[in-house]
């Protein structure tokens, strides 16, 4: 249990020094507080692997405290001692979230059994987070490139150097980051993901490193950053690209000295945390521009993985077509869709400028559009329009298959029209059912619902 931190907060001095005498020999760092404000501040200012708190602080309570940890999402565990508590305050912490609850005078090996249950339980937790979290954002494709980035990734994830992730947007950068992270030594700890563009310039320190109370206008309290909160774990910066050349200059010391300070203070605080970096932008490109620190640019990206696009993995599509349909029809409570094989064809020939990210928001629009069987008329109609585009600009295209093309998909939009009503469809052509029904056929068009 070497390097676990224990936040023991109690308003009896002898409480504390008795339980620091107990742990501290078991390998435990153990930090104590008299009063709750000072251990909230201690908990918002530094990471404990468990805080062991009385229910009555003097005139405070120690329920109120795990409350206001709750309210900052301050995910420390927290096993309740008491020597008066009633049975409803007992059950209360319970109700609340607390690991467990232990009646004064404590016997010390009932003490250090439930540290270690403790710990064991939120490492188990993470573990199964981690598998939850390792399900939904699994790599999926059969292409070479994917194969390459999936031995790259299991590759660097053994170590513990910095990763710079590159690609279009929307080919998964992100999923990339989790698998190294799930991959790694690390994978008990968090993984805490940042996208650096969605931070307002004047506030992306404070972000990071955190700030102390009344730094600047508006910092009503002591914060933690994104590196305090990832230590021991990961962090992500995401669009890396996008951090001013100020912060670029602090993010670059932390990484080289594993020290921080918080916006406003003067204290020096350690942290130990992998950095991950992704950015959809050349940052050659934007060091020449005088918009990115050469410096930093050479210290995450020390190992670099490009994330390749979708139209360069075009024969993933069909794949990804028929998992994106399992879940949205699972999450939407569906049974599970199918879709014609000539659908697939086409949305594997678009080029997806969006890449996985506007497949999966084109799948989804189909399944909440469409019919029990997915077809040509359910593809989003820009989707559709890119195909007659292609056909206009293919060279090799003869005559006779672009009138076929274009019959084919003025049928299509027909039958959408008439909302499949194929005597309407037909009187809007001017020709009559059975000229209408061996069209359809000789264009292999089938009907996704029951018509008239």
């Amino acid at each position: 249990m070497m390097n676990k931190k224990i936040l023991v907060v109690d308003d009896e001095i002898n409480i504390c020094r008795s339980i620091k005498a107990c742990l501290q020999p078991e390998g435990y760092t153990v930090t104590s507080c008299l009063q709750a404000d000072k251990a909230f501040s201690c908990l918002l200012d530094e990471f404990f692997d468990v805080a062991i708190i009385d229910i009555r602080l003097g005139k405070s309570s120690g329920i109120e405290l795990f409350k206001q940890m709750l309210s900052e999402n301050i995910a420390t565990p927290v096993i309740f001692i008491s020597g008066n508590a009633s049975l409803n305050e007992a059950a209360q912490t319970l109700k609340l979230g607390a690991y467990d609850f232990i009646e004064k005078p404590f016997n010390v090996d009932k003490l250090l059994v439930t540290i270690k249950n403790c710990l064991d339980f939120q490492k188990l937790k993470t573990r199964v987070s981690n598998l939850e979290g390792a399900q939904q954002s699994e790599l999926l494709g059969e292409h070479p490139l994917m194969d390459k980035l999936r031995l790259e990734i299991s590759k660097v994830a053994k170590s513990d150097v910095a990763v710079l992730i590159s690609g279009e947007s929307g080919t998964g950068k992100e999923l990339i980051a989790k698998q190294v992270h799930q991959q790694s030594k690390r994978s008990d700890h968090a993984l805490v993901t940042v996208n650096c563009s969605a931070i307002p310039n004047d506030l992306i320190d404070s972000a990071l490193f955190g700030h102390v109370k009344g730094a600047f206008t508006g910092a009503d309290k002591h914060k933690k950053g994104f590196f305090e909160t990832a230590d021991k774990g990961t962090l992500f910066l995401d669009e890396i690209a996008d951090m001013p050349l100020s912060s670029q200059s602090s993010l670059l010391r932390v990484l080289e000295s594993n020290e921080l300070q918080k916006v406003g203070s003067d204290k020096i605080t350690k942290v130990d945390v992998r950095l991950l970096a992704a950015s959809h932008k050349d940052l050659k490109a934007q060091i020449e521009q005088g918009l990115f620190r050469e410096d930093l640019f050479y210290r995450i990206n020390v190992i670099p993985i490009k994330s390749p696009s979708l139209r360069e993995r075009s024969s993933d599509i069909s794949l990804l077509v028929e998992h994106f349909i399992d879940i949205i029809c699972q999450r939407n409570g569906m049974a599970i869709k199918t879709i014609d094989d000539n659908c697939n064809d086409i949305l594997s020939q678009y080029a997806w400028p969006g890449n996985v990210r506007e497949l999966l928001n084109a799948v989804e629009r189909m399944i909440i559009m469409g019919g029990e069987h997915l077809t040509q008329i359910d593809i989003p109609e820009e989707i559709q329009n890119s195909k007659l585009k292609l056909a206009l600009d293919d060279e090799q295209l003869s005559l006779k298959e672009f009138k076929q093309l274009m019959e084919r998909e003025y049928l299509l939009k027909k039958i959408e029209q008439y909302n499949g009503n194929i005597t309407e469809v037909a009187k809007s052509l001017m020709i009559d059912r059975t000229h209408l029904h061996k069209k359809l056929t000789q264009h292999g068009i089938k009907r996704h619902q029951s018509f008239d």
